[in-house]
């Protein structure tokens, strides 16, 4: 079910992950592949998509928020220029296009051009549908940046299916870089298994030989959280979830237990190092 409405939720909230900020959601829900699996937006909301029309107070409340910052500002893991702005944290914005041209007709585009024409922001969203993001932005002020979502196929295509193919996400990073685009990894979520540790190098190994210009393309390696509402009745998909179960906090989100989560983001850094030296690792855990 698709429901457009106007947002009331107008708080840009404070991150230092992905992004500076996030701002408030110009859709909230998916329908996507990873929705039954590991999606925390599926913990809560399985069946429904919000489409949020008051793109103008989405944007004037991102404006609120770093009206007092300075600048230019600190260099972080972020960005080392500008205040970075989550667009797509709730969704997956390419997924959505089609529901945003029905706001406005040029989508994605006239959001990005509100945070592309001020002097402190660029904004950011990670995807799993790279091949639907087609939009030609070379003649922006600043490279928006997307972040390509990876994991080994074999993965992918349990915990996420319909979604745009491993391969195909790699190839898109050529692409996204041809179209203007800053392009990212997102290595999420990270599915450890130590006995397929070949996995993760053989699809280090495939990105190193298709990506063609590594200047600049850097990673995020966020780890596996699961929750009580998304245990599947796949046994596929508890099989891949089952080790991320240690309660995180009130919200009852699960990680895996901090006693071994320290190995395995050593362990993943040690793999990025030898296989993927150019890919700056922007942060893990």
């Amino acid at each position: 079910m698709i429901v457009y409405q106007s947002t009331k939720t107008l708080k840009t909230r404070n991150n230092n992950n992905s992004a500076d900020c996030i701002s408030p959601n110009y859709v909230y829900g998916c329908l996507g592949g990873c929705m039954s699996s590991y999606c925390y937006v599926g913990r809560y909301n399985k069946d429904k998509v919000y489409v949020n029309e008051n793109w103008d107070d989405i944007y004037n409340s991102v404006c609120k928020w770093i009206d007092n910052k300075p600048f230019p500002k600190l260099p972080n893991q972020q960005d080392p220029i500008y205040y970075l702005v989550d667009i797509g944290c709730s969704t997956d914005i390419p997924l959505k296009q089609k529901y945003l041209k029905k706001i406005n007709k040029e989508g994605l585009k006239y959001i990005l051009k509100q945070y592309d024409n001020h002097p402190k922001l660029k904004t950011t969203f990670a995807t799993k549908y790279s091949h639907l993001l087609t939009l030609d932005v070379s003649e922006f002020n600043k490279k928006p940046r997307v972040r390509v979502s990876l994991m080994p196929q074999s993965y992918s295509s349990i915990l996420e299916p319909n979604t745009t193919d491993i391969e195909s996400r790699i190839k898109d990073i050529n692409r996204l870089q041809s179209l203007g685009w800053e392009v990212h990894i997102n290595f999420s979520p990270v599915i450890v298994k130590e006995s397929e540790k070949k996995k993760y190098i053989n699809l280090f190994k495939q990105i190193d030989i298709i990506v063609q210009n590594k200047d600049n393309v850097k990673c995020e390696v966020i780890f596996l959280t699961s929750h009580k509402n998304s245990l599947s009745i796949s046994p596929e998909i508890n099989n891949l979830m089952q080790d991320s179960n240690e309660i995180k906090n009130s919200m009852g989100v699960m990680r895996y237990p901090l006693s071994k989560k320290k190995i395995y983001t050593k362990s993943f850094r040690q793999l990025i190092n030898k296989y993927l030296p150019w890919c700056e690792i922007r942060y893990i855990f």
